[in-house]
């Protein structure tokens, strides 16, 4: 049944309707992964929706600018009556708030493996994708029910748009008609700069996806207060860093600097290095790490791994800088973290970068980057060509297509083959990397090994199953080369993932990877360190394990140096900034603190002591705003490199 209304009641009808729908999708998303959200309350679900309504009427007036305008702008009242003014309308109604309603129904499952709401960047890591209607597809079919959600939810719009007829009339008076036009045309333009503001104060800018911090208690919170329409437009240009002057150039060296001095004489040892970067390897998979959970009965998916990891050199607090791939390259290989944005996708990957690719290839090393996706895929071509890799080998350079999964790459049991394969054929010393891909959606393993892996409550648990049985074979050829007993090993993730055990729902768990130091042909590289190592360590750790002797820019740590290992910290963005030190786990928005928890004792963080311990919270904070002055000022000011004759 329709309706008649004022013309202008109508606009304001059909505003409603789109706002509605908005709102709505918060309800839906949290419905969908409740278990990523714990501990919400009354009270804090009314903060939840007052903050996201203020998020809403922002994104409200970003995709319906174009409607507004097509409704509102004053044109007679026989152009805004015509059949095809109003299908114009119609149209670019349903188009921008059917992206809108697409954006958040994306996010409805995207968000697990990410836990962040999709931005503006997600276009440029998946423009170099050759497969993504292969991913596009398996999506639609493995999360069919988002699509008849999708489906329900814009016929429901599109019902609800038609339920009233109006029609714009003049009077006896053309002057007043079109007088209350532009009267209405201006409010229009008063109220959509406030919406997008956030109110009309005038300190007030546009509020940004930090300003969800302002809602919530818990830093994960912040994703039920935000829109993805609302998060894609805010990031549609990436952010530059702002320069930060919180510390004098003194002080600041002396609070926390990057810089690295070995000692000159120092002995360089050339030895080999083989970085290996799992996909979604999270700390949770593996048994070696959790023996405490499940009453002592858990055994974890990775038998080999485990095995590996109780002759290996292990820091038990190990993280991720990241939650991407695209995070993980720069961070393990150069020890530049992402920030805001991910670092490849600012303007500042152009800087003079120093990494462990460019230091080793100007002692003589062979650098090689292995992925066996499509040659382009995530585009980590070109990352690897700017880190200063200089061979890169994908699906082209494996040349078999009977071994591609169909979807991502070459399945990681016969990459890793080819791998050990290549590696026999170089000149040592070697610095190569190795990423895997074969966990990843849609969680598949290749048909001979259909029901011969271990399953969990989560699919991705099969597939960790099957890697971690093709690295078992990769070492076990590369123990038969005359370089493996020559060679520094280091078998990291490239980030968490989803999980399901609650120790691992929290900020702790999010970015709690393993990162392992393997050293087949030194037995002093063995036994388990309580204390932190981050991706960022890597690349400092390497150089300090070869006896470097030159200086170098890592923002990380040399966690076999005892020295830096007391000041081992580990550094993650999401919404807002976690710094992992000690025992404890601060959370800040760059200016203040906002949490301060003891994630060793206080595992389900639920004690917030930042009110009672704000001594200990100022020294961690006074840190976090170092590391923050010299990461952003260095990198625009392209200071990333210490010259080396």
């Amino acid at each position: 049944m329709k309706f008649k209304a004022n013309y202008y009641a109508a606009v304001l009808y059909r505003m409603g309707v789109a706002l509605f729908f908005i709102f709505l999708c918060r309800f839906i998303f949290w419905g969908l992964n409740t278990s990523l959200f714990p501990g919400l309350t009354a009270d804090k679900w009314l903060h939840i929706l007052k903050g996201g309504l203020r998020f809403d009427i922002a994104a409200l007036f970003y995709f319906n600018a174009l409607s507004l305008v097509l409704m509102v702008f004053p044109l007679p009242a026989s152009v805004l009556n015509h059949r095809i003014y109003k299908r114009v309308v119609e149209t670019s109604f349903i188009v921008c708030n059917g992206i809108a309603l697409l954006l958040n129904c994306i996010d409805f499952i995207y968000y697990r493996f990410t836990l962040r709401r999709t931005t503006f960047a997600v276009l440029k890591e998946f423009q170099n994708e050759q497969n993504f209607g292969q991913l596009a597809k398996h999506f639609v079919s493995d999360f069919w029910y988002v699509t008849l959600i999708y489906l329900a939810l814009l016929t429901l719009m599109i019902f609800l748009y038609n339920r009233v007829q109006t029609e714009a009339i003049e009077g006896k008076s053309k002057v007043r008609y079109y007088i209350r036009g532009v009267v209405i045309l201006l409010l229009t333009v008063f109220l959509a700069i406030g919406g997008i503001r956030g109110d009309y104060k005038h300190s007030t800018r546009p509020i940004t996806i930090s300003n969800a911090g302002d809602y919530v208690s818990n830093p994960n919170e912040i994703y039920l207060v935000l829109n993805t329409p609302f998060t894609f437009i805010r990031t549609t240009s990436v952010q530059t860093l702002k320069r930060v002057n919180y510390y004098t150039d003194e002080e600041l060296e002396q609070i926390y600097t990057p810089i690295h001095r070995p000692h000159p004489d120092n002995v360089f040892q050339k030895k080999n290095v083989v970085l290996i970067l799992l996909e979604s390897f999270g700390k949770e998979a593996m048994g070696f790490y959790n023996k405490d959970l499940e009453g002592g009965t858990y055994t974890g998916f990775t038998p080999f791994l485990d095995s590996l990891a109780a002759h290996s050199k292990i820091f038990w607090q190990s993280f991720a800088n990241g939650r991407k791939s695209i995070d993980a390259i720069p961070s393990c290989i150069a020890s530049i973290p992402s920030g805001v944005n991910p670092f490849v996708l600012t303007p500042y990957v152009s800087d003079t970068i120093g990494g462990l690719a460019h230091v080793l290839r100007k002692e003589g090393y062979h650098t090689s980057f292995f992925h066996g996706a499509p040659n382009g895929s995530m585009g980590f071509t070109a990352i690897t060509k700017l880190l200063g890799i200089e061979y890169y080998y994908g699906k082209n350079e494996f040349n078999n297509d009977a071994e591609y999964d169909g979807i991502w790459g070459i399945w990681d049991e016969p990459f890793l083959q080819f791998f050990a394969q290549k590696l026999g054929t170089f000149q040592q010393p070697f610095f190569s990397t190795f990423f895997s891909v074969s966990s990843h959606h849609p969680f598949k393993v290749p048909e001979k090994y259909k029901d011969v892996f271990k399953k969990g409550p989560l699919p991705v648990l099969e597939c960790i199953g099957y890697t971690d049985m093709a690295l078992k074979k990769f070492f076990e050829a590369a123990k038969q080369q005359p370089w493996f007993d020559n060679t520094l090993f280091i078998i990291s993730a490239d980030h968490a993932t989803v999980t399901y055990h609650e120790e691992y729902q929290t900020p702790w768990g999010d970015i709690a990877i393993p990162i392992i130091l393997y050293a087949p042909g030194d037995s002093a590289m063995n036994g388990i360190h309580d204390g932190i190592i981050q991706q960022i360590d890597i690349m400092p750790t390497v150089l300090g394990y070869l006896n470097y002797n030159k200086p170098f820019v890592a923002y990380g740590n040399n966690v076999l140096d005892t020295a830096q290992q007391q000041q081992a910290f580990a550094f993650q963005y999401s919404a807002g900034y976690k710094w992992f030190e000690g025992d404890y786990m601060l959370f800040s928005d760059g200016e203040h603190v906002k949490e301060l928890y003891n994630y060793k004792t206080d595992r389900l963080f639920r004690n917030n002591i930042a009110a009672d311990s704000s001594q200990l919270a100022e020294r961690l904070h006074r840190r976090l705003k170092a590391f923050i002055q010299q990461y952003n000022n260095r990198l625009i000011e392209n200071r990333l490199v210490i010259e080396t004759p």
